[in-house]
């Protein structure tokens, strides 16, 4: 029993280095090399387990059945690698890569098992070491390899970081197990002579432990979220005062409290395109003021009512008498891309009405339990906003906007808002929508285009008209390509010669390690440095002003005006950042 678990171990610990190594090849964004070392000890601990797994399973049968069943799947493993590296690359990939990634898979967790029973039975202390060094020189030729394709160029001081951190986390998954086990052994040591009981004892005391610590854990994790909710209802100190526009929620003539907007409320209501502005950036003068309404989470206490403040705030404050009308549909946390209200500002000549009601405080990746509640919202927003439209016969565009989560959430929402095929807004773009979204892949599937970047609609726009929804996801970004699904399966994307702009080519799919680098990737999309826009990843503030334009029927706009709009916005942004960097009352 102690030797079986002893080869389980070694074979586990072998796999888990293979693939950790395989870890480093490259994927859609750069990674530190603290993100380099989680990616590494998740590829290490899916190895280690499939490894330890399948020679707990070899070690039911008996010895000469385990033999020849190792010796007949190392053939076979090694039959199929070697048809792979005979066939043509191009045909191969192809036909089936998936099937090729899952070889390799196989073929390390077979020879990592083939190898713990060498070196832990009775093979000699010179053919262990022989088998050893082989398996050492292969793994070093696999991470120099993987180093290799990448842009990046780490250095040792890099890999020396990863490493650690690889080890630490493994550690602690280790430090977990082992207080689970700890758990159980402890109270079946009062019954050590009946083996019956023992074992039911060290299970239950398992269980429990496992369930304290989760507690332990979910009570952490609660008290995170809960701070990180809370920091949303601190007052910033550049963002203190209300808003001094008669056009805008938390504003003189609104009813809703300026204190109830939350933090990325009453950045966006205090930061409305003035008249002014716009005919100094336009060259012509106003149409009129821009509306913005915004009802925060803690603005009313049901969705009707938030609903409702959001239509009572429209009329109020003069949204219905706008000839363009925008939806936006939040991102978690309740932000709404100030660039892309600003630049339909400008556009419009201020005749443009933008409203958003807040469904959470939560990071987008902490908030993926609430998109049902987000979209039934911005249905119900949706359907008040038409039915208002309709009973005035206003001639307003009713446009939808979402962004990241919120282009997700408002997808749905838009569907279930909808009347059939018809869908309840007259125009939409959506950007960098996440993967999975049912409308999404009922319009792009009925011919309507993806859109990487502004060329790209560019040369859509020469052979035809613009459709009415328009997509922008960058072919990089990660957001719009990771599922929880990457771990057993490979993406389609990955199986496309041609994956785009700002890919590698040597990327691939692999069970156990692209997952980890997708979900890492994801975390990093989106990094910024304000006033420098880049349309790469989950960046898109350098795309945002040609799409508002093409998406929101402003081709008046003509290309002088575009350049000023784009200096505009890149001011804006560095002035908000300046802002939001004087901190919080709280803590000024």
């Amino acid at each position: 029993m102690v030797r079986a678990a002893g080869r389980a171990a070694t074979a586990g610990v072998l796999a888990g280095v293979r693939l950790a190594a395989k870890s480093y090849e490259p994927s859609l964004m750069a990674r530190s090399a603290v993100d380099q070392g989680l990616v590494a000890g998740g590829s290490f601990l899916t190895g280690f387990v499939s490894a330890a797994t399948v020679s707990a399973a070899f070690d039911v049968l008996p010895d000469f059945a385990t033999t020849r069943l190792l010796k007949v799947s190392g053939i076979a493993v090694a039959g199929a690698r070697t048809m792979q590296s005979i066939s043509d690359p191009d045909e191969a990939d192809s036909r089936d890569a998936e099937k090729s990634a899952w070889i390799e898979f196989g073929t390390e967790i077979i020879s990592s098992v083939a190898l713990a029973r060498l070196v832990t039975g009775d093979a000699s202390k010179l053919t262990s070491f022989a088998a050893l060094g082989a398996y050492g020189l292969a793994t070093t030729v696999d991470a120099s390899t993987a180093l290799e394709l990448r842009t990046d160029q780490p250095d040792a001081k890099y890999l020396g970081t990863s490493a650690a951190v690889a080890a630490g986390a493994n550690l602690a998954v280790v430090g977990l197990v082992g207080a689970v086990r700890f758990g159980g052994w402890l109270p079946s040591r009062l019954v050590r002579t009946r083996p019956v009981l023992r074992t039911l004892v060290r299970l239950s005391g398992s269980a429990v432990a496992a369930g304290a610590m989760s507690r332990a854990v979910g009570a952490a994790a609660s008290d995170a979220f809960g701070k990180i909710a809370e920091a949303n209802r601190a007052t910033e100190i550049a963002y203190a005062d209300p808003p001094l526009s008669f056009h805008v929620s938390g504003g003189p003539a609104s009813e809703v409290p300026y204190d109830t907007l939350g933090v990325q409320g009453r950045r966006l209501v205090s930061e409305v395109t003035s008249a002014k502005d716009i005919a100094a950036v336009m060259g012509t003068d106003a149409v009129s003021e821009p509306v913005r309404v915004y009802i925060g989470v803690d603005s009313e206490d049901s969705d009707e009512a938030l609903v409702a403040a959001a239509i009572s705030e429209m009329r109020r404050l003069g949204g219905f008498d706008r000839s363009t009308i925008i939806a936006a549909a939040p991102a978690g946390t309740g932000y709404v891309n100030y660039i892309a209200v600003e630049a339909a500002e400008l556009m419009s000549l201020g005749d443009c009405a933008t409203v958003a009601i807040q469904y959470g405080s939560l990071p987008s990746m902490l908030s993926l339990n609430k998109v049902g509640r987000a979209s039934r919202l911005y249905a119900a927003l949706l359907s008040a906003l038409r039915d208002e439209i309709d009973a005035t016969g206003a001639d307003s565009t009713l446009v939808a906007y979402g962004e990241s989560l919120g282009a997700a959430a408002g997808q749905a929402g838009v569907e279930e808002a909808s009347d059939g095929e018809q869908l309840i807004v007259d125009r939409g773009l959506w950007v960098g929508t996440p993967m999975g979204s049912p409308l999404f892949e009922r319009l792009t599937g009925s011919g309507i285009p993806v859109f990487d970047s502004p060329d790209d609609l560019g040369a859509w726009l020469e052979a035809t008209m613009a459709p009415a929804y328009i997509f922008l996801n960058h072919d990089n970004d990660p957001v719009t390509k990771f599922s929880v699904s990457d771990l057993y399966q490979m993406p389609a994307w990955l199986r496309e010669r041609d994956r785009g702009r700002g890919t590698n080519p040597a990327q691939r799919w692999l069970p156990g390690v692209s997952f980890f680098q997708g979900l890492i990737d994801t975390k990093n999309a989106a990094t910024v440095i304000p006033g420098e826009f880049f349309s790469t990843g989950h960046d898109y503030r350098a795309d945002l002003a040609s799409f508002v334009r093409t998406a929101f029927g402003f081709d008046a706009v003509s290309q002088t005006q575009m350049d000023a709009i784009e200096a505009r916005l890149r001011a804006s942004e560095l002035a908000r950042s300046e802002g939001i960097a004087l901190g919080k009352l709280q803590t000024a």
